[in-house]
């Protein structure tokens, strides 16, 4: 299996690096249980390295958020609110897994704490030592301009994928892409996203996240699904802040994720923009619409 830890992605910050690494060996460790079919044997070993992510992690944020305070971080409100509530993810895993230890279980905090490690290290930390904003309120001329940000925001800024092309589409009831995620968004308001993307740019993003292959999209596992999902989750955080100050806080979220097909069923989509964004991995088509 390959290592989760990469030189690329240090912050330049040692101490910060060396905690991101210790994060990374861990989930090293408990990934290699999970793959090994050995789980129920090995469950004492799992919930032991989940008590030390859940603990470490609040040690490292608390780091993080010192050296933010001496530096004077522009974005240190907005930063805590993000640790604030991971540790509250992280937390509720651990409680669930304490009642009811299931492979399923395991395999999604592993794929939801990889993905989110992955952004948070590569996109939020290193902006640290620059001071730079972790995302500023744009302003867009229309939604178009908007969901195409969004589309710069995940696949050149976060996973450094170059986009060759944009042009708008017409929604007719269903979204392309052999990997379809639907994140719905409610706080004040319910938004409702689609990212259908190439089998090719899934396996990009995939390993872009866990340094490991996407195995043929009819055997996903929990760990390849949540993982493909938290990238919903993560993108449609940014989107939501975008598109309104108040919604960072007291938003949920809730993602499914769809192979081969999808055809909405589940919600009225009357307005939506939806563009088709061209990449050397193939499309990805991302759809917006606000739904109340």
């Amino acid at each position: 299996m390959a290592t989760l830890w990469k030189e690329e992605y240090k912050v330049g910050i040692d101490k910060i690096d060396e905690q991101h690494r210790q994060l990374f060996d861990k989930m090293e460790q408990l990934l290699e249980i999970a793959k090994s079919g050995n789980r129920n044997s090995n469950q004492k070993k799992c919930m032991e390295i989940i008590d030390f992510l859940v603990d470490y992690t609040v040690f490292h944020f608390d780091t993080e958020e010192a050296l933010q305070r001496d530096r004077k971080y522009i974005s240190y409100a907005q930063h805590i609110k993000i640790h604030t509530d991971f540790k509250n993810t992280v937390q509720a895993y651990k409680e669930l897994l304490s009642t009811d230890f299931s492979a399923k279980t395991l395999k999604s905090f592993i794929g939801t704490m990889l993905a989110w490690l992955v952004n948070h290290v590569c996109v939020c930390d290193r902006k640290i030592l620059k001071n730079i904003p972790l995302q500023s309120m744009e302003s867009f001329a229309d939604t178009e301009s908007f969901i195409e940000n969004v589309a710069h925001k995940l696949l050149t800024e976060m996973y450094n994928i170059p986009i060759r092309g944009v042009k708008s589409c017409i929604y007719k009831g269903n979204v392309d892409g052999a990997v379809i995620v639907r994140t719905v968004a409610e706080g004040k308001n319910k938004h409702l996203f689609l990212y259908g993307m190439s089998d090719k740019l899934a396996e990009i993003l995939y390993n872009k996240i866990s340094g490991m292959s996407l195995p043929h999209l009819d055997f996903l596992d929990e760990i390849e699904k949540s993982a493909l999902m938290e990238i919903g989750n993560i993108i449609t955080t940014y989107a939501m802040g975008a598109i309104e100050e108040s919604h960072r806080n007291g938003v949920q979220f809730k993602s499914d994720l769809y192979v081969h097909e999808y055809n909405e069923t589940d919600y009225n989509i009357i307005n939506s923009v939806i563009l088709e964004i061209t990449t050397d991995y193939g499309k990805m088509e991302i759809l917006y619409s606000r739904l109340k």
